[in-house]
């Protein structure tokens, strides 16, 4: 995992934190925008706004400021967390397959860094210090975002960092690029077909052939399919 310094010259309050007890989730809310560009928004804003890192859509890590230091971006919570921004294609907040793997390694660096435990309080989202809908691919469809109402997208992030950290954050290399499209063979009797990266999207139809299918886009475990149907689950297909 390779992140690049791109310390900013403003907004960074240079305070150091007496303590960390969690890292904090968000999206930059402003769909199919680079890393370097949200970062050169911080650095000539007039607002005071901030943060640690930003993940861009192709997975790469920018550090903004120094993870010790206190970063302008949780609110309240500023004082004691780690903020990480993350790009992400459209306003669904479905992050890219590259852009979700870094989340899981830098999380999982970061809480082997301060001793944190993903699953106990340890990783948050910004929801859950002021409910805004932020990163909106974890927060409930219910509160306005994405994920399905008994949280799967977030309790599944959690999860893959939980695993992460068990393996090592480091002992995984960096996966290639994917192409922009790839093929995939279905490998259940039916599976749905919905309109969008989850299980929260209506069902546009059914594939019950088995058939082999082009995915043009990935997100998480989800691919959209060629034709335009939708999207399908790549937990129930084997890549080709």
């Amino acid at each position: 995992m390779q992140i690049q310094n791109a310390y900013l010259t403003h907004n960074r309050p240079k305070t150091r934190r007496s303590r960390t007890t969690a890292i904090a989730v968000h999206w930059v809310a402003n769909p199919n925008s680079t890393a370097m560009a949200n970062r050169n928004y911080f650095n000539t804003t007039s607002r005071a706004v901030s943060s640690n890192y930003i993940i861009g859509l192709q997975g790469e890590i920018l550090c903004c400021i120094p993870d010790e230091e206190t970063s302008w971006c949780t609110n309240e919570a500023n004082s004691y967390t780690v903020s990480v921004e993350c790009c992400h294609p459209d306003w669904t907040g479905c992050f890219t397959g590259k852009t979700y793997t870094s989340l899981v390694k830098l999380t999982a660096r970061l809480c082997q860094k301060y001793h944190l435990d993903p699953q106990n309080g340890g990783v948050i989202r910004h929801y859950d210090v002021t409910r805004k809908i932020c990163p909106k691919w974890f927060v409930p469809a219910s509160r306005g975002g994405s994920d399905t109402n008994d949280e799967r997208h977030w309790k599944q992030f959690l999860h893959d960092v939980a695993q992460q950290m068990q393996r090592g954050s480091t002992a995984i290399p960096t996966p290639a690029a994917e192409p922009d499209s790839y093929r995939v063979r279905v490998t259940v009797d039916a599976l749905r077909i919905r309109k969008g990266a989850g299980t929260s999207y209506a069902i546009t139809g059914c594939i019950r052939d088995k058939g082999v299918y082009t995915i043009i886009k990935t997100c998480g475990n989800w691919g959209k399919l060629k034709s335009g149907a939708g999207w399908i689950c790549l937990g129930y297909c084997r890549k080709l």
